[in-house]
C-alpha cells in the first residue's frame, strides 16, 4: 500500500474554493494580487490563499508558514518516524514535550472525553489491525483492550501512554494545523485568507468583497459539488468513512468505532462547521464513527453544527 494512502486515512473528499458569479465591491486596489501557496501537510494537500497583503510581505509569510507546517509534522505525523508522536508510540512516553504537542494532545482528550469516546485519538491499534484485513474475534477484542482516551496522561514535563496504547491524530493534527497557520497570519496583520492544512477555515473576505465559499464533493463523484458553504469566520471538516480504504483489499474504511472496533458504516460522509478547525476536525470524525442519531449530542455545546451529512 502506497505510504500516502496509510498517512491520509482521516483524509477524504477535498473541499474545493467555489468561485460565485456575480462582481463585488473591491475592499481594496487590485495591486497586489492575491498570494496563493500549495503543497502538503501530514501527507496531504494544503493550500493558502491571502488577500490584501503587499507581495513581499506576503511571500515571506508564506515561508514562515511552511516551516510551522514542517514543525508540526515533526511532531504530529505518523508517517515520519522521527516524529515526536512516532517516538511516543515506539516508547511509550517523551519527557519535556513542546507546549504544541500537549496543547494538542489536551484537546484530543477533552473531545473524546466529551464524546463519550466517539473520537478516541487511541485507535491506532485498530487501524493497525486491519491494515492486514478483517480481524478474528479474538484479536478485535486484544485489540480493543489497548483503547481508551483514559490510557494516555499528558503532563507538562511528560507524555505517558499504558501499555499497548498507541496514538493517532490524524483525526484532529490537520485542523490544528490550519488554526496554527492561521493565528500565526494574524498575528502579522492578515486579515483576509483562506487557509487549508487539510481542513480549511476562512478568515474575512475575498478581494471582491463577497465571504469565502467552499463547494463539498460528491463522495460518489469528486467533480460534482453537492453543496456550497460559506467559510468566513469558521472552518469546515468533512469525513467520508469510506474516503479512505485501508486494506489491500480495499474493503475497510480508514474510519473505525473506538467503543465497538468495527469500521464506521453509517455514514458517507459528514461535513462540520466550527468556529476552529480543530474542533470542526475532531467533531466531524466523532459523528462519522457514530449513529446519524447520535450527531446532536456529540455536538453538544460547542457551538458546531452539520452542514452536510450523507448517510449510508
Amino acid at each position: 500500500m502506497p505510504p500516502e494512502t496509510w498517512i491520509s486515512r482521516r483524509r477524504v473528499l477535498r473541499l474545493s474554493a467555489v468561485a460565485l458569479a456575480g462582481a463585488g465591491v473591491a475592499l481594496w486596489p487590485r495591486k497586489p494580487p492575491p498570494v496563493t501557496w500549495t503543497g502538503q501537510a501530514m501527507g496531504g494537500p494544503a493550500s493558502l490563499t491571502l488577500h490584501g497583503a503587499a507581495e513581499e510581505t506576503a511571500r515571506r509569510l508564506v515561508s514562515r508558514v511552511v516551516a510551522l507546517v514542517d514543525a508540526m509534522e515533526g511532531l504530529f505525523s505518523l508517517y515520519r518516524p522521527d516524529s515526536l508522536l512516532s517516538r511516543l508510540n515506539r516508547e511509550g512516553e517523551v519527557g519535556d514535550p513542546p507546549a504544541a504537542f500537549t496543547h494538542l494532545l489536551g484537546q484530543a482528550l477533552t473531545v473524546a472525553a466529551a464524546t463519550g469516546g466517539a473520537f478516541d485519538p487511541t485507535v491506532q491499534p485498530l487501524w493497525e489491525l486491519y491494515r492486514g484485513g478483517v480481524p478474528d474475534a479474538a484479536g478485535l477484542q486484544a485489540a480493543l483492550g489497548t483503547v481508551g482516551w483514559q490510557r494516555v496522561m499528558v503532563a507538562r514535563d511528560r507524555v505517558r501512554l499504558q501499555p499497548g496504547t498507541q496514538l493517532t491524530l490524524n483525526g484532529i493534527a490537520q485542523g490544528y494545523i490550519t488554526d496554527r497557520v492561521t493565528d500565526l497570519l494574524l498575528s502579522h496583520g492578515v486579515g483576509h485568507m483562506l487557509v487549508d492544512m487539510g481542513e480549511p477555515r476562512g478568515i474575512g473576505l475575498r478581494d471582491d468583497g463577497q465571504e469565502w465559499r467552499l463547494g463539498i464533493a460528491d463522495p460518489d463523484a469528486v467533480d460534482r459539488v453537492l453543496s456550497t458553504v460559506p467559510v468566513s469566520g469558521r472552518a469546515i471538516a468533512t469525513s467520508a468513512p469510506r474516503g479512505t480504504l485501508i486494506d489491500a483489499a480495499g474493503r475497510i474504511g480508514h474510519i473505525l468505532d473506538p467503543v465497538t472496533g468495527l469500521p464506521a458504516t453509517a455514514w458517507r460522509q459528514v461535513s462540520v462547521a466550527a468556529a476552529t478547525a480543530t474542533m470542526a476536525d475532531a467533531l466531524s470524525t466523532a459523528i462519522a464513527a457514530a449513529a446519524p442519531a447520535r450527531a446532536a449530542s456529540l455536538i453538544g455545546d460547542s457551538g458546531a453544527s452539520v452542514v452536510l451529512g450523507v448517510v449510508a
